[in-house]
């Protein structure tokens, strides 16, 4: 859940939502610290927020989904897993998120179309980031077990 992957932002989607893209990025990282350690509450009203001023920072919806997962909302984590791609949709951990709850949501055409799409990125080289990796294969095993 890297903020490095947001579409750059005009300065009128800026000046009417308030935030500056660095502070987007601060709030982001204080709301990944308190999801890292375990204040779902506290993650939950930052990344949340983070969604209804910046519907286009895929970061909190990654958070989001990650919150919806814990709490067991298998159609809130599936929306904001949703929600991460359609702000970036370049974005692998976006798609690796929505694989994962394809498959919990037992939608495995739809899985297995996004695991093909990143198990091409990964031959072609473009994923070298040793976690993705691990958690493609996690979910192709998850795939291939269904």
């Amino acid at each position: 859940m890297s903020e490095k992957n947001v579409r750059p932002r005009s300065p009128s989607e800026v000046l009417r939502r308030g935030y500056s893209d660095d502070e987007l990025a601060h709030i982001y990282a204080l709301g990944r610290f308190c999801l890292e350690n375990g204040d779902l509450r506290r993650a939950e009203g930052i990344m949340f927020g983070i969604n209804e001023v910046a519907p286009d920072f895929a970061p909190a919806w990654l958070g989001a989904c990650v919150i919806h997962i814990l709490n067991k909302n298998q159609e809130g984590a599936l929306t904001a897993a949703r929600q991460a791609l359609r702000a970036d949709s370049g974005s692998v951990e976006a798609m690796l998120f929505l694989i994962c709850c394809l498959l919990g949501a037992r939608d495995f055409n739809a899985a297995g179309s996004y695991l093909g799409e990143v198990g091409e990125l990964i031959d072609a080289g473009s994923v070298d980031n040793p976690h993705l990796l691990r958690f493609y294969r996690a979910q192709f095993a998850r795939y291939q077990n269904h």
